[in-house]
């Protein structure tokens, strides 16, 4: 009996085991899976999340206001008609650029007295870097302004020889080397990098103007360098840009008349002519072609934008932060 009562208890022992113990693993074992798999699914969906906010970020286009980039309207014999403060401009985060903190421009050496008073003392400017050639300095060099630094920066040494304008497209191939020079060659990252440095140890709540011959190339290409860095969306970038075409249109409509008659008296045949007049327009104004060669070259060489601001131009992360916080501000912020 007693061999029978310890079988019974085997057996209700291993019933117990397998029937009802088992189900209570299972339930243990598919809760700890269910939750295991929902943390795995919050997780990614919040780096879905995250990779969208931060792809829509890079991709987003901002509406700027109206009062945005104002053109600073200086003497008409002072050549300085392409000048304009990018005060106003919001960035891919909602900030805007702080007004009389940064302006580019073209030519400064026909500055009058009024000129000056009005750059130094309505928009503070500081510091002047001089992007243009040896040459170029020495020939035309910019009006002295009391208590302003000026900083030569050559983007290039030198142009080189002229290409036959009477060629179809020379005038455009002519610049697209230059926008690619300007990344690919030491001496235009170094005159870069010394803009960078102006802005960074430029005084506080004081301006840094920043220019060029006709402050459409060099210059531009500056002010791309500098608007992506304060992280701006490129649509915003390409409207800066092509705004020199605009503030410089009397001085492009005067260049193309004199190459008019230029063409004239070489007695030009009608495709030379032609091409003439193409290449001197192509050599006077902004395209985005040039912007694209810009940047395709900088993608090219070194990935992306991010990495020549890092790389290129030697800026650290906390100097990046440094400039957007000494030169941004909140977007609702008069």
């Amino acid at each position: 009996m007693n061999k029978r009562v310890s079988t019974l208890l085997s057996a209700l022992l291993l019933a117990t085991t397998l029937g009802w113990q088992q189900p209570l693993m299972n339930v243990e074992a598919a809760t700890h899976n269910n939750a295991s798999q929902t943390t795995k699914k919050a997780a990614k969906k919040h780096a879905k999340a995250k990779k969208t906010a931060k792809k829509s970020t890079k991709g987003k286009t901002v509406k700027q206001p109206a009062k945005a980039s104002k053109h600073i309207i200086l003497s008409k014999a002072s050549g300085a008609m392409n000048v304009h403060d990018l005060g106003g401009y919001v960035n891919k985060n909602g900030q805007k650029i702080k007004a009389h903190r940064l302006i580019r421009s073209n030519k400064l050496s026909g500055l009058t007295k009024a000129d000056v008073n009005k750059l130094t003392k309505t928009y503070h400017v500081k510091t002047d870097v001089d992007l243009r050639t040896i040459i170029e300095q020495k020939m035309g060099p910019d009006v002295k302004m009391k208590g302003v630094k000026l900083v030569k920066a050559n983007v290039f040494k030198g142009f080189g020889a002229y290409p036959d304008f009477t060629k179809k497209n020379a005038g455009v191939k002519m610049m697209e080397k230059s926008y690619h020079n300007a990344v690919t060659t030491a001496q235009g990252r170094k005159a870069y990098k010394q803009l960078f440095h102006q802005l960074l140890t430029n005084p506080k709540n004081k301006a840094v103007l920043w220019h060029c011959s006709a402050g459409k190339d060099r210059a531009g290409m500056g002010t791309v360098l500098v608007l992506s860095a304060l992280n701006f969306d490129k649509k915003t970038i390409q409207q800066d840009f092509m705004k020199s075409n605009k503030y410089l249109k009397a001085d492009i409509q005067a260049k193309h008349a004199k190459a008019v008659a230029v063409a004239k008296d070489k007695h030009y045949t009608a495709t030379q002519t032609k091409n003439f007049l193409a290449n001197t327009d192509a050599q006077n104004t902004v395209r985005m072609a040039y912007l694209n060669t810009f940047y395709k070259t900088i993608n090219t060489k070194y990935g992306s934008m991010t990495n020549f601001l890092h790389k290129g131009l030697g800026l650290s992360n906390h100097q990046l932060h440094q400039l957007q916080t000494n030169y941004l501000t909140n977007a609702k912020t008069k």
